[in-house]
């Protein structure tokens, strides 16, 4: 990428160039926002499909003590974690693009849960790749050198992932706190605006304005992951429910069970998704025809569902005020304080 910076001086806008009417900037930034989170959570999922085509193709050409490196267990693990946890990002991007194409008018939460998920797995991904390839990667002709520096930015782009951390939790915290009478008077507002796909996973109803309607239409042969889910939705609320009697309002600055809010409901948001992609091609083709769909799903599934169960957990137990003091000694510090002896 070719960056520049461009510096606007006392520019004065013709009428005819004005887009829309005039107080629709915000609106209009931030349907921009909205379509270029987007499009970076679909985006990355066909440039890590290339990578991970070059990861097979070196390490089924490449042979370490007489066998392929494909041949090793901890080759094969990359290359399933790369592929299965893609299924979820692509199940992920079909239901957020199709919620645009039903005319659905706010998509603002679904599509920064896609862009948090889909650009921080593509940075893991080419970091695993770079791996797999070994030097051969670092040397400066190669594509997963300019890959890797390329990447980083994604995170950063469209408004970095911490910040829309915060949007996604702050979401689901606000309509839970109108859900109750002694926690109404807790105001989350700026920048909450509206309330969409989190709202319905902290009430528990995992439904949307699309096909499927719910878990309820799921596949048999995914019902164990699907009553998962519907476990994990409760959790999901009682955590929020238990931030908010904690903290009240002092729960917009607790930025750390913000993540682990918004990180739990983005691999629910994903399973919701595999579970409907894969649901539907099961009674289009059947289990059997269908081919590696069911174990990619179940894979998927089963570790985001993990991941949701160690976030949850970690509101109530976790290390955060040591966290707290560490980086504060280290501020005091000006840097690393500790001294060898």
């Amino acid at each position: 990428n070719d960056l520049r910076k461009l510096t606007f001086t006392d520019v004065r806008v013709p009428k005819e160039n004005v887009l829309g009417e005039p107080g629709d900037g915000f609106r209009i930034a931030m349907a921009t926002l909205n379509n270029g989170r987007m499009s970076l959570g679909t985006g990355v999922v066909g440039g890590t499909k290339a990578l991970i085509e070059q990861a097979i193709e070196h390490t089924s050409e490449r042979e370490q003590f007489g066998v392929p490196l494909a041949d090793f267990e901890l080759v094969e693990d990359k290359i399933a974690w790369m592929v299965s946890y893609l299924y979820g990002l692509e199940s992920l991007a079909y239901l957020t693009t199709g919620l645009v194409d039903a005319g659905v008018a706010d998509y603002s939460l679904e599509s920064a849960m896609s862009k948090v998920a889909a650009t921080e797995f593509n940075w893991y991904a080419v970091n695993r790749v770079f791996q797999l390839l070994g030097g051969a990667a670092f040397m400066a002709d190669s594509p997963i050198a300019k890959s890797l520096r390329d990447t980083r930015i994604f995170p950063i782009f469209e408004g970095a992932n911490d910040v829309l951390r915060a949007f996604i939790a702050l979401n689901g915290l606000k309509v839970v706190a109108e859900e109750y009478d002694d926690l109404r008077g807790i105001n989350l507002s700026d920048p909450i605006r509206t309330i969409g796909t989190i709202a319905e996973f902290v009430r528990g109803q995992i439904t949307r304005r699309l096909r499927p309607a719910g878990l309820e239409s799921v596949h048999p042969a995914l019902a164990k992951q699907a009553d998962a889910v519907s476990d994990q939705t409760k959790k999901l609320r009682a955590a929020v429910e238990s931030l908010l009697r904690r903290y009240g309002k002092d729960v917009r600055s607790r930025q750390r069970h913000q993540k682990r809010l918004a990180d739990a409901a983005t691999d629910i948001y994903a399973q919701v998704a595999t579970l409907s992609r894969t649901s539907a091609l099961f009674e289009d083709q059947g289990v059997e025809a269908s081919g590696q769909e069911k174990f990619i799903a179940h894979s998927f599934c089963d570790r985001a569902a993990a991941r949701v169960e160690s976030q949850l957990r970690l509101i109530d137990h976790n290390d955060d005020d040591a966290m707290h003091s560490i980086a504060r000694l280290a501020y005091n510090h000006g840097g690393y304080g500790p001294r060898l002896h």
